[in-house]
């Protein structure tokens, strides 16, 4: 049943394939599964790593989104508060310039009103001394006529004072 020879033919066999699959089989083999276990730690290292600097950037992304947008803040401030000087400024100018106007029509309106009665004064001045005239000249000698015009004068410029 047992032989031996064939027992020690099949363990030396044995030995030298195992011997020849150790030397050109499992060592290659494991050489190359160390390898790739390296270039896998390598990568994740790697991934890592830019992990890390992806989120590093995008950090300072965010930040820099937040200058630009406080900037933009002040920005718009900043000329909102110019706009708001410059209209207070342009209605402070209109309502000087109204005011000059006004003031311009009041005097001028108040020179027209001093000429007018005055142009009336001198106007009723004239018609009542022709009135009179008429009236009186049939009447009245030269010396009472002369007296009335000067007190009539006297009159007329006690109104217009």
């Amino acid at each position: 049943m047992f032989e031996t020879g064939t027992f020690i033919v099949s363990i030396v066999t044995f030995l030298i394939l195992f011997f020849l699959i150790q030397r050109f089989g499992f060592k290659p083999l494991a050489k190359m599964l160390e390898q790739r276990r390296l270039h896998v730690e390598r990568q994740i290292t790697e991934a890592e790593q830019n992990r890390a600097e992806a989120e590093k950037l995008l950090a300072e992304h965010r930040q820099l989104l937040e200058q630009s947008r406080q900037e933009a803040r002040q920005l718009l401030d900043a000329a909102r508060a110019r706009a708001d000087e410059q209209s207070r400024e342009i209605l402070a100018a209109a309502q000087a310039e109204a005011q000059r106007l006004l003031e311009e029509a009041r005097q001028l309106i108040e020179r027209e009103r001093t000429e007018a009665l005055n142009a009336a004064l001198n106007r009723v001045a004239e018609l009542s001394v022709e009135l009179t005239e008429k009236l009186l000249r049939s009447r009245v000698s030269e010396a009472t006529h002369k007296e009335m015009v000067e007190e009539a004068q006297k009159h007329l410029g006690e109104l217009v004072c």
